[in-house]
């Protein structure tokens, strides 16, 4: 278990896909996950069978 490697999982609400900087995305500054995305794993095909804001 001392082994045991760090997840972080991020639920956020309306954001796309291209609403980071490291995705190509001008109009917001985001270093800090672009930093995690640089230095981690970046998953880009990805499917979403309920939005976290779903009733």
């Amino acid at each position: 278990m001392a082994n045991a490697p760090n997840i972080i999982v991020f639920l956020t609400d309306d954001q796309g896909y291209g609403d980071l900087s490291c995705m190509g995305c001008t109009d917001f500054r985001t270093p800090h996950l672009d930093q995690m995305a640089r230095e981690g794993v970046r998953f880009t095909d990805w499917y979403s069978n309920s939005p976290v804001c779903s009733p």
